[in-house]
């Protein structure tokens, strides 16, 4: 099933507009081997479909003047994603969009990475997307005007699983897990290991 949450379509049911979407990659599963292998040449590896879970809140910011009440205009849009796991908040260059997921996968994986802390919720997720608006405006306005942040529509917070790619392999030399962004090939190593020459390749 397609999910129309960042197309800007309408929902039949509120319980359509709960569901997480799983958000398409951006990165081919062949493109995240390269990566890996242009880090360890001529490695053979795995790679495997993960996904993270974030909140997606759209907001639109509206400036106004000294001597205006209340902001005019269309304002302007700004996409932020809250890791829904450190609770941490990114602008986003991008309207998720992807299929619907199950509820229960979110929750599987929310349960799955926050054993040693509280995940944010929804409401809390919309408090950091505003407070980081808000600090991304204030370093554009001019000394004195007004800030309006509020949400793009009333659906506020929506769940978003992101993609990335986990690739575990290795060569004669080397033994790595690598995790690839399934957005912008952006990665970092996981683990590496430096194998003794009795050692098997992974």
């Amino acid at each position: 099933m397609s999910a129309d949450i960042g197309t800007g379509s309408q929902t039949s049911t509120a319980s359509q507009i709960q569901l997480p979407v799983r958000m398409n990659p951006h990165i081919t599963s062949a493109e995240a081997l390269a990566a890996f292998q242009r880090k360890i040449p001529g490695a053979t590896a795995e790679v495997r479909a993960v996904f993270h879970p974030f909140w997606w809140v759209p907001l639109t910011v509206r400036t106004r003047g000294l001597l205006r009440r209340r902001a005019v205009g269309p304002g302007q849009r700004m996409d932020i994603l809250v890791n829904a796991v450190s609770g941490r908040g990114m602008i986003a260059d991008f309207i998720p969009d992807g299929e619907a997921a199950a509820r229960q996968e979110w929750a599987d994986i929310i349960g799955a990475r926050s054993e040693q802390r509280q995940a944010p919720s929804g409401s809390e997720a919309e408090r950091t997307a505003q407070a980081l608006a808000r600090t991304k405006v204030l370093k554009t306005v001019k000394l004195g005007m007004g800030i309006d942040i509020s949400g793009a529509d009333d659906r506020g917070a929506r769940k978003v699983l992101k993609p990335n790619w986990l690739v575990t392999g290795g060569n004669e030399k080397y033994a790595a897990t690598i995790l690839v962004d399934g957005l912008d090939a952006s990665h970092y190593i996981v683990r590496v290991e430096k194998l003794s020459p009795s050692s098997s390749r992974p």
